[in-house]
């Protein structure tokens, strides 16, 4: 936190600065369109500046760099302490113009003598002022922005700090320059950046675009160059405070400068011949937009050292001056010049594209408007038709800048409909992962695309490995992008797909060819497939997971079919068992030759239409429909034990059922139940038990009890009427289920519980189904 409000302080205090140099020496420059002035510019030690045009009088008469005016309308140019030679030569100009005198007479000593010259007062010409004042202040901008954005990228960076230093040093000395030969308000700033510009383009030769091995080994040589500038700077400083003359410095400062330039220029030729790969391009980009105007500029500073004009070498330097931060710039953009690894914003560069233009075309029309000599009222009047020149260009170089700078932008519709086509025809994951690497492959051109998709049993516990992490995180909505630097990941973004809260996947892209910045509108893009991405993981698992239940269904189906198969040969089994007992023992009777009483015949053809209503239903593979009727329960208990008869042998069931109650149900099940609940009793009591059946009336109906003085139930009671369960040996475990079945089919319940010594099963029959007498049946 601390590094960043210090990044946000260093940016405020250069913005601050920009601010107030800046619009000084604009303000300064402005009271010089057409002002009236003698056809040469002086520096503060009265000295005959190279700066200017070839058809300025001065350089017509044969003034030249480094004459010097010792004299001017009779006044002597004199230098004390605080005051500059110039500051007399500026108030005789000045009065002649207001006394409105054509002229001014200057004395010159040039290197043949003492010469006098007259020279006349012109307007400062509106060509001249855009190509040495307003041109000059708009490099100037763009130099700071320049290095206003390198602070920004990266400001621990060597690479960026040197870069910024010498853009920010190059910017004053334009923004004063053309002050030091007029207003004369910031000579101090101007030796400053005099003495500074050419110490910090030797640093920069040799950082750009990384540090040189000597550098490396010994990195006090940057510090040594920045400290020769400041003591030389320091020294200008000092020599204007006493007074002396700063001729001599200045030279040191030009041939530093002259050096510098073209130290700089053969650096980068001699590195990119070198180099390979990105680097290669980087330095390509580089060579082509620096070298060649630091290269005219020391050009430019050498033929004035000796003497000669160097404004035709203007005419081509400083338009030039104006492709180095323009360069770097963009350098940064495609490269990452100062490894940065941010994020590219698309709005702040349109932004910055947009006023680029504007300012180019403002500049180029304004300076034709002065070419053809018109007033500052008629440069005005040129800005209008330049401003709808400006829009035109803004629009195109936006619509250039989208397809060079964000192909993303472009390419998002048919992207997100082909990988939206793609995705609705696959339901796997990993088709999944195959469909968005080929889908974000095919728009982004990066080193490595992958799509790791978990699974989803491993999401849900919890099982991820450390990689899937990213290691900081930018949040955003339920995904996150994370930024690693090389060093710490090995892809330059990767994107968490969610669904939900649920991890289900990330995606992981490298670096981009060549070392470009991604830009906002590739996270966008990259949002938008995570998106869809998550949605077709969700499908894909939601899918996998209804074809699991599917299939569980299916094979729970088809067991529960056996199972049914199973159970209802059980129940026949069961429920054959008895009519076929009862008549082996009557085939048995009859074959002794002992006579069936007519009891015996009217159960057995009561069996067999049971067993013919069992067969019948078993057609329809469906629990046969109730058919109740009234009956007495003492017949009830009678045909249940003429079906145990033989089970019985020589016991007997202690019934205590009157003949009166009659009970509406269906007779062959409730039979059934009876017959299984006796037969449980007789194996429970044993041969030494007893067994009963018990009536009795309740205040809702009545409970008939099966009872039996076995030792009682054993195993889990909770699930004696469960299918399957038994504890006899050799039993099924239907017998109680049937009868628990059937019981709830009437509607009844049944209890089993152990009470005075009996195990007890008791049926409570609700009272409509229960009546006392035939009379009270028919009422």
């Amino acid at each position: 936190m601390r590094a960043i409000e210090n990044r946000r302080w260093l940016l405020a205090a250069v913005v601050l600065a920009a601010l107030v140099l800046g619009g000084l020496g604009i303000r300064n420059a402005l009271r010089w369109y057409e002002r009236p002035f003698p056809g040469v510019l002086v520096d503060p030690d009265g000295v005959v500046s190279s700066l200017g045009l070839p058809s300025w009088e001065g350089f017509q008469k044969g003034l030249r760099f480094p004459d010097r005016v010792v004299e001017v309308n009779g006044w002597r140019l004199e230098s004390t302490a605080g005051r500059y030679r110039a500051s007399v030569w500026d108030a005789a100009v000045e009065q002649a113009a207001r006394e409105g005198q054509r002229s001014v007479r200057a004395r010159v000593e040039t290197a043949e003598g003492l010469r006098d010259v007259e020279l006349t007062l012109v307007p400062f010409d509106p060509l001249a002022w855009w190509f040495y004042a307003g041109g000059l202040m708009v490099v100037a901008s763009l130099y700071v922005g320049a290095a206003l954005v390198a602070l920004s990228a990266s400001p621990h960076g060597k690479l960026a700090r040197a870069f910024a230093s010498a853009a920010l040093f190059t910017a004053l000395f334009q923004f004063t320059i053309f002050d030091y030969h007029g207003a004369r308000d910031l000579v101090p700033f101007f030796h400053v950046a005099y003495a500074l510009v050419p110490m910090s383009f030797f640093t920069l030769a040799l950082r750009l675009p990384d540090d040189i091995p000597l550098l490396a080994r010994y990195p006090a040589l940057g510090w040594i160059a920045e400290a020769l500038g400041g003591l030389l700077a320091a020294g200008l400083l000092a020599s204007h405070a006493v007074g002396w003359t700063t001729v001599g410095l200045r030279g040191v400062c030009a041939t530093l400068m002259v050096a510098s330039f073209f130290f700089f220029a053969t650096a980068l030729i001699a590195r990119f011949a070198v180099a390979e790969g990105d680097r290669r391009r980087t330095l390509r980009v580089l060579l082509l937009a620096m070298a060649p105007p630091h290269v005219v500029m020391a050009l430019g500073f050498m033929l004035a050292m000796l003497g000669v004009s160097a404004s035709r070498l203007a005419w081509f330097a400083i338009p030039a001056l104006a492709l180095t931060p323009v360069s770097s710039v963009v350098a940064f953009i495609r490269y990452d010049l100062w490894g940065s690894r941010a994020l590219l914003s698309r709005p702040l560069t349109r932004v910055i594209i947009a006023g680029m233009m504007v300012a180019l075309t403002v500049i180029v029309c304004s300076a034709c408007a002065g070419y053809a000599g018109l007033p500052l009222l008629g440069a005005l009047k040129v800005a209008v038709p330049a401003a709808v020149v400006s829009a035109v260009l803004v629009v195109f170089a936006l619509g250039a800048g989208d397809r060079k700078l964000f192909p993303a932008r472009a390419e998002y519709k048919p992207t997100v409909e082909q990988l939206s086509e793609e995705l609705t025809l696959v339901t796997d994951p990993e088709e999944v992962a195959d469909a968005v690497e080929r889908t974000v492959a095919r728009w982004l051109p990066c080193e490595r695309v992958t799509f790791r998709p978990f699974a989803a049993d491993v999401v849900d516990a919890g099982h991820l490995d450390g990689e899937a992490r990213p290691p900081s995180a930018e949040q955003s909505g339920e995904r996150i992008i994370g930024l690693g630097p090389p060093e710490v990941s090995a892809s330059e973004l990767s994107l968490t797909v969610m669904f939900r809260g649920r991890l289900l996947g990330v995606l992981e892209v490298g670096r981009k060819r060549g070392g470009a910045l991604f830009t906002s509108e590739d996270l966008d893009l990259l949002r938008t497939i995570g998106n869809q991405a998550a949605l077709a993981l969700a499908h894909a698992h939601s899918y996998a997971e209804l074809e699991r239940r599917r299939r569980e269904q299916a094979a729970a189906w088809r067991d529960e079919r056996a199972a049914l198969i199973e159970t209802l040969a059980a129940e026949i089994t069961h429920e054959v068992r008895y009519p076929i007992n009862f008549f082996r023992s009557v085939f048995q009777r009859g074959s002794s030759d002992q006579r069936l009483d007519a009891e015996e015949v009217e159960i057995g053809c009561e069996e067999v239409e049971r067993l013919e209503r069992l067969v019948m239903g078993l057609r329809r593979v469906t629990h046969r429909k109730l058919e109740r009727r009234r009956l007495s329960v003492e017949e009830l208990v009678s045909r249940a034990e003429m079906l145990l008869r033989d089970q019985l042998g020589k016991r007997r069931i202690e019934a205590r059922v009157s003949a009166t109650p009659r009970l509406r149900c269906d007779l062959d099940q409730a039979t059934q139940v009876l017959v299984n609940l006796l037969s449980n009793a007789l194996d429970a009591a044993g041969e030494k038990g007893t067994i009963g059946v018990t009536w009795a009336t309740t205040e809702g109906g009545a409970e008939l009890v099966v009872w039996d003085t076995g030792p009682g139930i054993s195993g889990d009671a909770a699930r004696i009427f469960a299918p399957w369960y038994t504890t006899k040996p050799g039993g099924t475990g239907l017998g109680l289920a049937i009868t628990h079945r059937i019981v709830r089919a009437h509607g009844w319940t049944i209890d089993a519980e152990r009470r005075d010594g009996r195990t007890r099963f008791v049926i409570s029959i609700p009272a409509a189904d229960v009546s006392q007498s035939a009379e009270e049946e028919v009422a």
